[in-house]
Formats: C-alpha cells, sequence, structure tokens
C-alpha cells in the first residue's frame, strides 16, 4: 500500500512530467556587453564600428526583426538568418563622426523573437574636430577641364528611390570654359554648376538617378557627354560613366518572409585567367578566347531572381546562367575574355544582382596578367 510520502512524490512527479511536456521553447536573446566605449574617435578618420556577439540562450530560433538607432549617423548591420540555440550571431554598429564634434552615446534597440523582448545597446565616445578640409584633386582632364572622378556608382539604390551624386570640376585653363551636357536617358538628371567656369574657378557636376523612372532591377550603365568650349570656340567632348544597382526593397520584409528568402552562393570571389599568350608566341591570337566559369546556387528556401550578371569593362563577355532559380537549383555562367584585346593588366570585376536581402549586390573580381 502507497503512505502518505509515496502519494506525494508520485504527484510531485507527475505534475513536473507534465508541466515538461506543455512547456514552450522560446527565444533568449543576450549580449556580451550592454556598452561599448569607442574612446576618442577623429573626425576626418571615417566611419568606426564594432561587433556586438549575440548569444540565443533559449531553447528556440532566435530571430533578430529589426534594430533602430537614436540617431542617423549610427547604422546597424545584423545576422539575418536564425540563430540556432546555444549559437551566437552578430551585430555590428557603425559610426559616422563627420561634423559631429563632441561626446556621444547613442542607443541601439534590437528587436527579436526572443522572451525577454527588445535588448539594448549602447556606442559611446568622444570625436574631436577635423583639420582644415583636405584639397580636392582632379586626376582627370577634359579639354582645360579638370575632373575629380569620370565614374559615377549609386552601389545600392532601390526601385523608389532618386539618388544625387556630384563630381568636383575646376578650370586649369587660362581661358572661360563652357561645359554641356548632352543627352542621357530619362532616369538621369544632370546639372553643370556654374556653366560657364573662369581661369581657377571650381564647380561641380550632379547627377540625380530616378530608380522609378530606370523601370528595370538590376545593374544599369549610362554615359553623361560632355563638351568642353573654350574661349577660342575649341569644343573638346567627354564623357561621364555612370552605374547604379537597383535592388529590391527589402525593409518591408517580415522576420518570417527573411527566414524563407532565396539565398545566393557564388562559386568564386576572383577569376584569375593568369598569363596570357602574347604576341610572338607559338599560339595565335587572332579570333582566340579565353574562358573561365563560376556557379550561382541559390541555398535559400524560395525562388532566386538573377536580375543581373554584368561587368563594366569591355573586354569581358559573359554568358550562360539563367535568370530565375529554385531552391537548390545552380547556374553556370561562362567569362570570356580575348588576348588579342588585351594590352596591358586585366583588373576588373563582375556585378551580380540579385533578390537575396542578405546580400543583394556580390562582386567577383576578374584578373589577367599579360
Amino acid at each position: 500500500m502507497f503512505n502518505t510520502r509515496q502519494l506525494i512524490r508520485s504527484i510531485v512527479i507527475s505534475l513536473f512530467t507534465v508541466s515538461s511536456l506543455f512547456a514552450q521553447k522560446e527565444a533568449m536573446i543576450s549580449a556580451d556587453m550592454q556598452t561599448y566605449d569607442f574612446g576618442v574617435v577623429q573626425e576626418n578618420e571615417g566611419v568606426v564600428s564594432h561587433v556586438f556577439h549575440i548569444t540565443n540562450t533559449g531553447t528556440d530560433p532566435l530571430v533578430i526583426t529589426r534594430i533602430t538607432t537614436s540617431c542617423g549617423c549610427t547604422q546597424p548591420e545584423w545576422t539575418k538568418t536564425p540563430i540556432e540555440p546555444g549559437m551566437t550571431g552578430e551585430i555590428t554598429i557603425r559610426y559616422n563622426p563627420k561634423g559631429r564634434p563632441g561626446p556621444f552615446h547613442k542607443q541601439v534597440s534590437v528587436f527579436s523573437n526572443a522572451k525577454n523582448g527588445s535588448l539594448t545597446l549602447y556606442v559611446q565616445g568622444a570625436v574631436t574636430s577635423k583639420p582644415a578640409a583636405p584639397v580636392i584633386r582632379y586626376p582627370y582632364t577634359i579639354g582645360g577641364l579638370k575632373l575629380q572622378t569620370k565614374s559615377l556608382l549609386y552601389a545600392a539604390i532601390r526601385p523608389d528611390e532618386a539618388l544625387s551624386e556630384k563630381i568636383a570640376i575646376k578650370n586649369e585653363s587660362e581661358t572661360s570654359l563652357v561645359i554641356r551636357a548632352g543627352s542621357i536617358p530619362h532616369y538621369l538628371i544632370a546639372e553643370v554648376r556654374p556653366t560657364t567656369l573662369e581661369p581657377g574657378e571650381t564647380g561641380e557636376i550632379t547627377c540625380l538617378l530616378n530608380a522609378r523612372e530606370a523601370k528595370r532591377m538590376g545593374r544599369v550603365t549610362t554615359v553623361l557627354p560632355l563638351t568642353v568650349e573654350s574661349a577660342d570656340n575649341t569644343a573638346v567632348p567627354g564623357e561621364i560613366h555612370v552605374a547604379a544597382n537597383i535592388i529590391d526593397n527589402f525593409t518591408k520584409l517580415s522576420a518570417s518572409d527573411r527566414t524563407k528568402a532565396p539565398v545566393a552562393q557564388c562559386s568564386a570571389v576572383e577569376i584569375d585567367f593568369g598569363k596570357l599568350p602574347e604576341r610572338g608566341s607559338r599560339i595565335p591570337l587572332i579570333g582566340r578566347k579565353e574562358s573561365e566559369s563560376f556557379d550561382i546556387t541559390n541555398a535559400g528556401k524560395s525562388p532566386l531572381s538573377v536580375y543581373s550578371v554584368t561587368c563594366d569593362n569591355e573586354l569581358v563577355d559573359i554568358s550562360g546562367g539563367k535568370k530565375v532559380l529554385k531552391p537548390g537549383a545552380s547556374a553556370t555562367y561562362k567569362i570570356t575574355v580575348r588576348p588579342k584585346e588585351i594590352k596591358t593588366k586585366l583588373e576588373t570585376q563582375i556585378h551580380v544582382v540579385t533578390n537575396d536581402p542578405g546580400t543583394p549586390v556580390r562582386l567577383i573580381k576578374v584578373v589577367a596578367e599579360k
């Protein structure tokens, strides 16, 4: 027969077993530190960053849904994939000290599916004033006009955005110069200010790119024609190369959407053709082509849209591949160069633009020795 003690013990064991069966799995979030001190930051040294290590101390996968900061000068990046129990993710906080001399103390709010709610982190430090503005260099030339650069790149722009970039210019000739912009695509607006530069005078060229008007995804390239006319009516043509990577607006994705998103994996980060045949070698160069290849694999859970796989350098040809890859599928892209057309060392990049919210733009370096 059961005595009273045995009966109580049985009841306790039964209650513990039932509570264990009905216990819910929950994610829990913790950080290796709550506050990071950058110390003294030089304004002219650019953006500083720190990585917080986030651990899931719970029993269910942890998903960081969004991160907000108390200032636009503080930009976060974080592990987008679910963090399994016991595993660690990262939150990178970048602080831009430009134009912000003095002490700073910024709050970073981390929102997730963790049972213990949002996590608050802080970065702090003190910014020392920058010295006098550096001298702008003008290494490029169109007639008597000097330019800061002849290439404009919009690294990532969403379909609903319009962004502007500027190029500093200077008249280093001995006469006045008139700068005129030529015909450009409808999605690009260019303005030269002032249009007439006196000797020694500086100005700027502003380009506004409207992604909505471009009506396409992926990498877009074009040229801005310029004509520089001197006082003796001598006109010198030139051009500025413009490129933009138009990506999806991933800000509207939920945590659930991100876990089911496509993931683009490239089989190479660099394609090296090595030393190419030269004139005078036994290998004929006329019509000869050298080819390499790489694969793109969809390691995610939904279809991967490959918007573009391009190279701005005309010496590199790209063929093959697919526009859409199902989960688990791969596609091969063939990269070809013609040794006869390469006069010196080739060093350029292939731009891969997809709907992978983790890394929508990937770069693959291409090199060849002559």
